[in-house]
C-alpha cells in the first residue's frame, strides 16, 4: 500500500478510501439482506396480526 500512496495526492487517497468504504458497505449490506429473507419468501400469512412493541 505504501507504494500506491507515493503516487497519489491526499485528495486522491481520500477518494480511494471513500470508494473502498462504499464497496465494503455495499457487500456487507448484500450479505445482511441475504441473511434476512423477506416474510413473503418464507410464506408468512399476510392476514396474521402484526405483533406490537411494548415500550
Amino acid at each position: 500500500m505504501r507504494s500506491l500512496t507515493k503516487h497519489l495526492t491526499p485528495d486522491e487517497l481520500r477518494i480511494l478510501w471513500i470508494l473502498t468504504a462504499l464497496v465494503v458497505l455495499g457487500v456487507a449490506g448484500r450479505v445482511w439482506i441475504a441473511s434476512h429473507p423477506a416474510d413473503d419468501a418464507r410464506g408468512a400469512n399476510p392476514a396474521a396480526p402484526v405483533p406490537t412493541r411494548i415500550p
